[in-house]
């Protein structure tokens, strides 16, 4: 993915996560975006200042989820969703 279409994506997941106050509305819109795959190279790039065992649990999740849903149902039964939401809107969209 180039530059200008991972910024879009950026602008776009962040949006989403914004919207987001549950995590099936986030998988839904997610996926009607197209925005998995970018979700997941996001996740994998997002190095945190300090070390976060939910997150860095988000990520193993991330890695070895095969789509959208089996990402949220992984994310929903470890109560992530509210960390991930966190993360996701924090970071810096220009």
């Amino acid at each position: 993915m180039d530059g200008i279409n991972m910024a879009i994506d950026l602008a776009k997941i962040h949006e989403v996560a914004r919207a987001s106050l549950v995590p099936d509305f986030f998988a839904v819109r997610i996926v009607e975006e197209g925005l998995f795959d970018g979700l997941k190279q996001l996740i994998a790039r997002i190095k945190l200042t300090a070390p976060h065992v939910q997150f860095d649990r988000i990520k193993q999740i991330s890695a070895a989820a095969s789509d959208a849903t089996a990402f949220i149902e992984a994310i929903k039964r470890e109560g992530l969703f509210v960390t991930l939401r966190d993360i996701l809107t924090k970071i810096p969209v220009t």
